[in-house]
């Protein structure tokens, strides 16, 4: 349960991350005087840094194991997104959401992987396509606030939309301390020590891991 809802919360700061550049982007446009190639590029930028890190974090997941980029996403969620603040510049913005674009990248390798591997078989449908799910209220909620904030703001009030996404982000590093490495990654690397006290500590001694197959790797 709680590798379901810190996963999913992953995927809701994904939403909001994404969501939030479509009202800011209006606001700041005029003030930067954006041509209409900035305005695609900065529009886009998350989606192309996207791209880029998915041809790597799915390979280093695999290779490092899940937790350290589990918990490594978030926290540059927060680094990424306040310095949105002191932008002054079309390239400085590009930068950032380009570098939060990888990072979104990073969580979509790592926290499916991780919870398919740490919840039971008959509940992964279910949960796994709540994934999808939460991606969309993220994305909903980022709207709501920028509209309210429009109502409470000034001309700056663009600064305040985009760096609110460290918001969400904070939190659910606060949550996902603690949280377990994969058993199965474990095993398949052939670390059974560390793969067996993960099942003890958050799945009872009474789970076994017996049927987990080791997996080869070359």
């Amino acid at each position: 349960f709680r590798s379901a809802l810190y996963t999913t919360g992953g995927k809701f700061c994904d939403g909001y991350i994404l969501g939030v550049i479509g009202i800011a982007l209006t606001l700041l446009g005029p003030q930067m005087e954006l041509s209409s190639l900035w305005y695609g590029l900065i529009g886009s930028s998350a989606l192309i840094g996207l791209f880029l890190g998915s041809f790597f974090f799915g390979w280093l997941t695999d290779k490092i194991g899940r937790k350290p980029i589990y918990l490594t996403t978030i926290a540059l969620f927060i680094v990424f997104s306040i310095p949105q603040f002191y932008v002054t510049s079309p390239e400085q913005l590009f930068i950032l959401r380009l570098l939060i674009g990888i990072t979104i990248s990073a969580e979509y390798a790592t926290g499916g992987p991780l919870l398919s591997e740490l919840i039971p078989k008959k509940n992964r449908g279910t949960i796994l396509a709540c994934l999808n799910a939460m991606w969309t209220v993220g994305f909903v909620f980022s709207v709501i606030v920028s509209y309210t904030m429009l109502h409470f703001g000034g001309e700056e009030v663009w600064r305040w939309m985009l760096v609110s996404s460290a918001v969400p982000a904070s939190l659910l590093l606060l949550l996902r301390l603690g949280s377990p490495e994969s058993p199965r990654w474990l095993m398949s690397k052939g670390r059974v020590e560390e793969a067996k006290s993960v099942v003890d500590k958050f799945f009872g001694k009474d789970v076994r891991i017996d049927n987990l197959q080791l997996e080869k790797h070359k």
